[in-house]
C-alpha cells in the first residue's frame, strides 16, 4: 500500500515503545482494568500494546485493536498468535474517526502516538468516548513535538528543523499539549494529565525516530533550509554523537478520563 509522510514501519514502532515504555506502562494503570475487562487499543500499530493489555485483562477478558494500515493489523494478528493470546485479542482494520464497535462496548479505551498523526482528532477522541460504557477510562498518550530539543551549536537551524519536524512531517505534531483540551471538550470527567520527559544519547537512535531523512527533504521542499543546512545540521549532531556527548529530549503527554 502507498504510505503517507507520517507513516512508520514495525521497527520504528519498536524502538519508540522501548524508549516510552514508562509511559506505557502508566497508560495501562490508567486504564484501570481488572481481569475479565474489555479493551480497545485505536492506532494497535503491529500489537505493540495489544499483548501486554492481553496479560492484564487475562483469558476471561478480551482486547481489540484496530489500525487503518492492513499490513500492520497482519503483523500484530502474527504476533498474538506466537505470544499464545490470539483468542482473546482480535485486531481489525478501521478509521480511528469512525470506529466499528457499538456504543459502550469497551470497559477501557487507549490511543498512544495516534492523533500526532490525524486532521481531526477530536472526531477520533469522540469516537474513543463512545465507545467506553459509562463508568470507563479514557486514556489518551501523544508527543508534544513542539518540545523536542537536540543540543548542536547549530541553534538556529536546530529550531528550524523542530519546525519542519512539527508542522511539516505530522498532520498534528503540537498534540500532546492539546489532549488535556481535547479530553474535557470530549465530555470526560475526572480529566487528569501528566508529562514524561523522553530523553536519547544515542544519535542513531535518535536520528531513526526524528526520521532525519525524510524531515531534511521536507525542509528542503518547503525552502525552510537549505540542503546545505541541513547537511551541517546533521553534521553536528553526528559529530556529538562521536564524541559521546549527543543529548536529545522531548515530552510525552499522558491524559486519562473517565466517561459519564
Amino acid at each position: 500500500m502507498t504510505h503517507g509522510t507520517g507513516y512508520v514501519d514495525p521497527a520504528y514502532l519498536d524502538a519508540a515503545a522501548r524508549l516510552a515504555a514508562e509511559g506505557k506502562r502508566r497508560s495501562y494503570e490508567r486504564l484501570r482494568l481488572s481481569a475479565g475487562a474489555s479493551v480497545l487499543d485505536v492506532g494497535c500499530g503491529p500489537g505493540t500494546d495489544t499483548l501486554p493489555l492481553a496479560e492484564i485483562v487475562g483469558p476471561s477478558g478480551h482486547v481489540a485493536g484496530i489500525d487503518r494500515d492492513p499490513e500492520m493489523v497482519a503483523e500484530a494478528d502474527r504476533r498474538a498468535r506466537a505470544a499464545g493470546v490470539d483468542r482473546r485479542v482480535e485486531h481489525r482494520v478501521g478509521d480511528a474517526t469512525a470506529l466499528p464497535f457499538a456504543d459502550g462496548a469497551f470497559d477501557g479505551v487507549r490511543s498512544e502516538r495516534l492523533l500526532l498523526h490525524l486532521a481531526e482528532p477530536e472526531r477520533a477522541v469522540a469516537e474513543m468516548v463512545r465507545v467506553t460504557r459509562p463508568g470507563g477510562w479514557v486514556v489518551l498518550v501523544d508527543t508534544d513535538w513542539g518540545t523536542r530539543s537536540v543540543d548542536t551549536p547549530e541553534t538556529e537551524l536546530e529550531r528550524r528543523m523542530a519546525h519542519v519536524l512539527a508542522e511539516l512531517c505530522l498532520a498534528n505534531g503540537y498534540s500532546g499539549r492539546r489532549l488535556y483540551g481535547m479530553a474535557k471538550r470530549a465530555g470526560l470527567a475526572d480529566v487528569t494529565p501528566e508529562a514524561l520527559p523522553l530523553y536519547v544519547t544515542d544519535y542513531a537512535l535518535w536520528r531513526l525516530l526524528s526520521r532525519l531523512d525524510v524531515a531534511g527533504e521536507e525542509a528542503v521542499r518547503a525552502g525552510v533550509m537549505t540542503a546545505d543546512e541541513v547537511r551541517r545540521l546533521d553534521e553536528s549532531w553526528r559529530a556529538l554523537g562521536e564524541a559521546g556527548t549527543f543529548f536529545a529530549l522531548t515530552t510525552l503527554v499522558l491524559v486519562s478520563g473517565r466517561r459519564e
